[in-house]
């Protein structure tokens, strides 16, 4: 009746309080055990406290920061930098025009000067931060531990400077960036005032453009000052080279007068005379051969001007030509015979004779005009060519004074040149041609600075879980325990037949009066699918013989062998239980003693019959007996085996592997078909395993079996 209620309960128990190899699918899983979830949660399930306290402490500290450091506020404002600037002189002290990459540097530069100890010491001084205790003091408990390291630390060279104290707070709680692709200069300030955080933003922004007009201002002043300075020199430059160009003008004779020389103007102006002379001596020569002509009678007498234009000569042809024409009308009126006609003939010769007289006259004055055009024309000729060979003399001294004169226009063109931009350099002093300015004041800052409080509680929460996370994951290892079926499997290289929870006896009472275990346990019901897997896998032959050892798990390893004997006893099973353990845990717990020892019977060769002692569910159990193992591991094996025979099922609770130098005999024998590894969850080590491992080899037989394992699904 019991045995029937016990297989019932079994077959009626979940799956998960029995886990091994599922058929078809190999046992051995390849994955690390930190990749499977189940494991995770496994082990952060054994180990919440250390997920938890990281999170806790970090939420502490969260809240310890939040109350020791003061709150900060930043305000932002924006200033425009413009690097072109207004083009308002011709010629500037900078250049307007630049390439980008040359204005991006130009604006970096700025944003320098725009949190530079230049400005902030004028700011410091303006709103007296120097006796700011915000600016000054430490304002947390942090800041006034770190200063006080600090302090220790570095070896102080003198007293405090509050000022420079409150310019170096200043300075840390500035910063200011470049807006991308943009000559926009974005500038905070932080402070732990609102108001204060925008009155110091703004004065910033206002005493950089002060700034700036200041310094363009003095960098004008500087450089008019020394082109002021130069004027003087220049000047005295210029007039040495005057004087020295009018020195060797007048030691050479080098006059002149609208930049051309004396002889040089001369030479001109002989050259232009010979010529008119020449022309001059031409032209009489063709009037004086015009006039012999018209005296020799070749020619009339009204083809020469001269002739023409003498007075004389009209004054006698007008007389001539009255007396003609008195003659005419004499001899018209009178007769060629009469005696007046011989007397106009007469005046008419005498006419003609004057006329001839004074022609010849008018041709004597034109050859001595002739004459003296000749004359004046050879003293020309030979004055040139004189003032000519003067003038090959005077270029030789004239290259020297051109070179003389052209260092003094240069001179006077730097001087002037100079004089003007002195000029104007004066001028622009009193003009602002920056073109930078605040295009976005600043406001007040609506919050603090730095992530929202609750982003910061989730923040050291999600921290401090994670770090508990990992530092629950690497105690795994660090603790050097199995822990799991997974984490068993990858350290032996086999799979585990049956993860066994942990064992809790409870005890009924039966109808007789006595004392019996439950067969109705999660323990129970996994142990016997463990003897059920063994009889298919191992019971083809008659008796199944299963050793069953660890390498530290010894309680966990004793009490299987015992529930394994005690399930196949309730199948109606034949049941030898032997005790080989040193500890004797099975045979310790027995009412009733044998009656002849292990070693006696070996002794005798006699059958181990009397050596037996019935078991409380009908097993039947040989005690441990040191003597009889001390007789040698291959005579108690061969009396088991012999012993073995009249019983159906075997199971040999044999010691520690690694510890024992019998178990690790018996375990060896290959006359033992099953081998039962087990390994506790809890309670085992992993570099004890690993010398069990190592003493058994890759042996075939070998079957893996965990105790204390959790429930599985």
């Amino acid at each position: 009746m019991f045995e029937s209620f016990a297989m019932t309960m079994i077959e009626r128990m979940p799956s998960r309080f029995f886990v091994g190899a599922e058929p078809g699918k190999p046992d051995v899983t390849p994955e690390p055990w930190f990749l499977d979830p189940r494991e995770i949660g496994r082990a952060l399930r054994a180990r919440w406290a250390l997920v938890l306290a990281p999170a806790v402490l970090l939420l502490v500290a969260a809240v310890a920061w939040l109350a020791l450091v003061p709150p900060l506020y930043a305000a932002v404002t924006q200033i425009l930098i413009d690097p072109r600037g207004i083009q308002v002189v011709k010629d500037g002290v900078t250049p307007s025009d630049q390439a980008s990459d040359a204005s991006l540097f130009l604006v970096d530069s700025q944003i320098r000067v725009l949190i530079s100890d230049d400005v902030l010491r004028q700011v410091v001084n303006r709103f007296k931060l120097d006796q700011d205790p915000n600016f000054v003091r430490p304002a947390s408990l942090l800041e006034t531990i770190k200063s006080r390291l600090s302090a220790l630390i570095v070896t102080a060279g003198g007293p405090a400077d509050d000022t420079l104290t409150a310019l170096r707070t200043l300075r840390d709680r500035t910063t200011a960036r470049r807006l991308e692709r943009s000559f926009v200069v974005e500038l905070a300030v932080s402070s732990e005032e609102r108001r204060k955080s925008a009155e110091l933003a703004q004065a910033i922004a206002e005493t950089y453009l002060t700034t700036v007009s200041q310094a363009q201002a003095q960098v004008t002043r500087k450089a008019g000052e020394a082109v002021s300075s130069r004027l003087g020199e220049l000047q005295d430059d210029l007039r040495q080279a005057e004087d020295k160009a009018q020195k060797f003008r007048a030691a050479n004779n080098l006059v002149g007068t609208r930049g051309q020389l004396v002889s040089e103007q001369a030479l001109t102006q002989l050259n232009q005379q010979l010529g008119a002379a020449r022309a001059r001596a031409g032209e009489l020569r063709g009037r004086l051969a015009q006039i012999e002509a018209v005296a020799n009678g070749r020619a009339d007498l009204n083809s020469v001007t001269e002739i023409v234009q003498s007075t004389t000569v009209a004054q006698l042809r007008a007389q001539l030509a009255q007396i003609e024409a008195a003659r005419a009308d004499t001899l018209s009126n009178l007769g060629p015979r009469h005696p007046t006609l011989r007397t106009g003939e007469l005046q008419v010769q005498t006419l003609r004779n004057d006329i001839n007289a004074e022609i010849r006259r008018i041709a004597a004055a034109t050859r001595n005009d002739y004459r003296s055009a000749l004359s004046n024309e050879a003293s020309l000729a030979a004055t040139l060519e004189s003032r000519k060979k003067e003038a090959l003399f005077v270029d030789k001294s004239f290259v020297r004074l051109r070179e003389l004169e052209r260092q003094v226009e240069a001179s006077r063109a730097v001087y002037e040149a100079f004089l003007v931009r002195a000029r104007e350099l004066q001028e622009q002093q009193r003009l602002d041609t920056s073109t930078s300015r605040v295009i976005s004041p600043a406001s007040l800052p609506e919050r603090r600075l730095g992530p929202p409080i609750p982003a910061i509680f989730a923040a050291a929460l999600a921290a401090g879980l994670g770090l508990g996370t990992a530092l629950a994951l690497l105690a795994v290892p660090a603790a050097g325990r199995i822990g799991s079926r997974r984490r068993f499997q990858q350290l032996a290289g086999l799979p585990v037949v049956a993860a066994l929870p942990a064992k809790v006896p409870t005890r009924t009472r039966s109808k007789a009066g006595s004392e019996s275990l439950r067969a109705d346990t999660a323990y129970d019901v996994a142990v016997a699918r463990l003897g059920s897997r063994l009889q298919r896998d191992f019971g083809a032959t008659r008796p199944t013989v299963v050793l069953v050892t660890s390498a530290d798990d010894r309680s966990g390893k004793s009490e299987l062998a015992r529930s394994l004997a005690a399930s196949a006893a309730l199948d109606g099973q034949r049941v030898l239980l032997v005790d080989a353990d040193p500890e004797a845990m099975i045979s310790r717990d027995l009412r009733s003693q044998a009656k002849r020892g292990a070693a006696e019977v070996l002794r005798t060769h006699s059958g181990l019959g009397d050596a037996l002692v019935e078991g409380p569910t009908g097993v039947k159990i040989l005690p441990f007996d040191d003597a009889a193992l001390r007789l040698g591991t291959a005579a108690y094996t061969g009396a088991i085996l012999t012993a073995a025979s009249a019983f159906d099922t075997v199971f040999v609770d044999i010691g520690l592997i690694g510890t024992d130098i019998a178990a690790e005999r018996l375990a060896q024998d290959q006359r033992f078909p099953a081998l039962l590894l087990t390994a506790s969850a809890a309670r085992s080590g992993t570099a004890r395993l690993r010398r069990a491992l190592d003493a058994l080899g890759r042996d075939p037989r070998v079957q893996l079996v965990m105790t204390d394992a959790e429930a599985e699904g």
